[in-house]
């Protein structure tokens, strides 16, 4: 059985005060001025997220999990507490449609539901920037690639380790925030609220699907 090290506690401790402390949603601010602009979607499944950007004349979905809850179904409260706890193997996953349209959103390419789109816009040489690297990273995995149909997402083993402070949501949080834009909060739970900039008085980015 596992042991988690008496440092290890203080600093489960402190994440959740501090998720209690600042609320467990994720203030998403998008960038105020786009020289290219670009759909890119947050697609919230309701505990977990995934990014959608455009890929040449199709899209990309990328998806971050634990091996062994997302990738192999593994269950169970003892399994939720070993992802939580203690650093367990992370996955990447990914599913590239080449001649699918960004726009509107297909929802049927994340099978396992979808809870609330998020419809953005960024700088395409930002979204290109981050998929090279996303990329880099599945590339770096290939040699383990495992297909989840309930996904529909190929998962490569990603190279940081899953735990508390590095889960599905948070990594969501990372790519956003390589994409330019501001994310306040923790959306630990995969609670997400778009803001509007305040140097800009309409909304840049639209939920398509029902308010939380």
């Amino acid at each position: 059985m596992h042991r988690i090290p008496g440092t290890a506690w203080y600093g489960v401790v402190f994440m959740l005060a501090f998720l209690l402390l600042t609320g467990c949603a994720g203030r998403v601010t998008p960038p105020v001025v786009l020289h290219e602009p670009v759909d890119v979607y947050l697609v919230d499944h309701g505990r977990h997220s995934s990014l959608v950007l455009p890929r040449g004349q199709g899209l990309v979905r990328y998806a971050y999990g634990e091996w062994g809850w997302y990738v192999m179904g593994r269950r169970g409260t003892l399994a939720g507490m070993s992802a939580m706890l203690w650093p367990t193997r992370g996955a990447l996953g990914r599913r590239i449609f080449p001649d699918l349209a960004i726009s509107p959103f297909p929802t049927w390419v994340a099978p396992e539901g979808v809870e609330e789109v998020f419809s953005l816009q960024a700088e395409a040489a930002r979204v290109e920037q981050l998929q090279r690297e996303l990329d880099r990273a599945f590339d770096a995995g290939s040699d383990q690639v495992h297909y989840h149909e309930g996904y529909d997402l190929e998962f490569v083993p990603y190279h940081r380790p899953y735990w508390l402070g590095h889960q599905s949501n948070l990594v969501t949080a990372q790519w956003l925030e390589s994409l330019g834009f501001e994310v306040a909060g923790i959306p630990w739970l995969s609670n997400w609220h778009i803001e509007t900039p305040t140097e800009d008085p309409e909304p840049v980015g639209t939920s398509l699907s029902r308010p939380r």
